[in-house]
């Protein structure tokens, strides 16, 4: 009998250990892949103004469960009240993917982390921009991300992390362009001219540019058999298109021809493993920077990038620990057959 515990006990922690093993596996996975959480926030949230007056907005994020690698800041604003003279990266990005850009009511700037073995997570400025009021303003107008503003996170493939955006409302005043009242001289009737006032229509997400990038191949959570594979993808006509291979990371530039076709074959081979493509493109007419991400796998070479037997993909180690789980139950569970049969015996 006591021999039976005993094999009882030794085959309960057989099995416990690659069950425990997997489980563990099974939820830092679940860990890695969170939902879209990340927030953006202009600061301050809102502010009041004099005509003539320069002041800055800080970009603000906040990751929350995301770790983020790449982010393509859009902001749009109403240009016959407001000027953006400049966008700079602030202190949570260490890479710049495309430069900062100004334009008629849009500011753009892409960003990137060093690799994806150190995303960004937490909280700080992504960018600061800096504003001249134009003129005075009758209600609160709005600076705010546009619609194409994107986050890409790690192991999120193409899905925009970001969630939610908060805007930054501001009040212009006429104190520094104020008209003076005219004074005329006693019997003199003035004559008064009205000039239609023209309403712009406030800024928004149609402010910028339709044209986008995008990658073509390699297709979207795919597995790769070569460690140098060939990245394309369409862009503006003429575009400078940038990208990124993390994890490694591999930097090059290459030029959209008049079609907006990109094409470039890595020349140094990747490592096994899971990789993200982030692609940043800047439209030359329009100045508007536009990034693309995805994530991809090199499924064979070993990590200096010579030929050889695949790596395992996600999902594949937790087979092999249940089949080895399998494998000791039908051991232990054999060897215990001849034992009984004695003990009945």
């Amino acid at each position: 009998m006591k021999r039976v515990v005993i094999i009882v006990v030794s085959l309960i922690l057989f099995l416990a250990i690659p069950a425990t093993v997997f489980v563990s596996m099974r939820n830092q996975e679940l860990r890695k892949k969170a939902a879209p959480a990340t927030t953006l926030t202009l600061t301050p949230t809102t502010i009041t103004k004099t005509v003539n007056e320069e002041f800055t907005l800080e970009a603000r994020m906040d990751t929350a469960a995301n770790q983020i690698v790449a982010v393509e800041l859009n902001i749009t604003f109403d240009p016959a009240k407001l000027e953006a003279e400049w966008i700079h990266n602030g202190t949570m990005f260490p890479n710049i993917l495309s430069s900062g850009t100004v334009g008629n009511g849009t500011a753009s700037i892409a960003l990137g982390a060093t690799n994806t073995t150190t995303p960004i997570t937490g909280t700080g400025t992504v960018a600061t921009i800096k504003f001249k009021a134009l003129a005075a303003t009758s209600a609160p107008i709005a600076v705010r991300f546009s619609s194409d503003t994107f986050v890409g996170a790690l192991n999120e493939g193409s899905t925009n992390a970001l969630t939610s955006s908060v805007p930054s409302t501001i009040t212009i005043t006429g104190a520094e362009g104020a008209t003076p009242t005219p004074t005329t001289a006693a019997g003199i009737t003035p004559t008064i001219t009205l000039t239609p006032t023209l309403t712009p229509t406030e800024a928004a997400s149609d402010s910028a540019s339709t044209s986008a990038v995008t990658i073509l191949s390699p297709i979207k959570n795919s597995s790769v058999i070569t460690t140098q594979p060939t990245i394309l993808g369409k862009a503006p006509a003429g575009s400078t298109v940038t990208i990124t291979v993390y994890s490694d990371p591999i930097t090059v530039t290459v030029t959209a021809d008049a079609n907006g076709n990109w094409t470039y074959t890595l020349a140094e081979p990747l490592t096994s493993g899971p990789h993200t493509i982030v692609v940043a493109a800047q439209d030359p007419d329009t100045g508007t920077s536009h990034t693309a991400t995805l994530a991809f796998i090199v499924a064979t070479g070993d990590e200096n990038g010579a030929s050889g037997s695949a790596v395992p993909v996600s999902g594949s180690t937790e087979n092999t620990l249940m089949l080895l789980g399998l494998g000791m139950l039908f051991i232990l569970t054999g060897s215990m057959v001849p034992y009984l049969r004695r003990q009945q015996s």
